[in-house]
């Protein structure tokens, strides 16, 4: 049962990261009360606060750069390649922990250097 489970959340997470590097819909793979949270602004609840979020937008590529998944719950290592919203392209490096249930990512809690992804914006 572990290991179908563990299979089962790598499953949704390549999932999730190939509709996301290919723009194609992704919100039906979280659950409606969905949670972020970490090196965040603020923490916020719910699918669609998720998939609004600005940061999406920004994004021009990723790249998967380790994925380890273990029962329900799972880790990424992403290099996202982004835009500012001025128009100038730069990287960030993503750690992003994710907890599955009943077939949905129910959380995921991201972490990130803030001040060198907020220097992206400002220039």
């Amino acid at each position: 049962m572990r290991v179908e489970a563990s299979s089962g959340l790598k499953t949704l997470l390549k999932k999730y990261y190939d509709s996301l590097s290919t723009r194609n819909a992704w919100g039906h793979l979280l659950s409606e009360d969905f949670l972020l949270s970490g090196t965040v602004v603020k923490e916020t609840r719910g699918r669609d606060l998720y998939v609004n979020n600005n940061f999406f937008k920004m994004v021009r590529d990723l790249k998967v750069k380790e994925l380890i998944t273990e029962g329900e719950t799972g880790f990424a290592l992403v290099r996202y390649d982004l835009v500012s919203p001025k128009g100038k392209p730069f990287s960030s490096e993503v750690a992003e922990f994710w907890k599955m249930k009943d077939e949905k990512l129910v959380s995921v809690a991201i972490y990130f250097d803030t001040a060198a992804f907020n220097s992206h914006l400002v220039a």
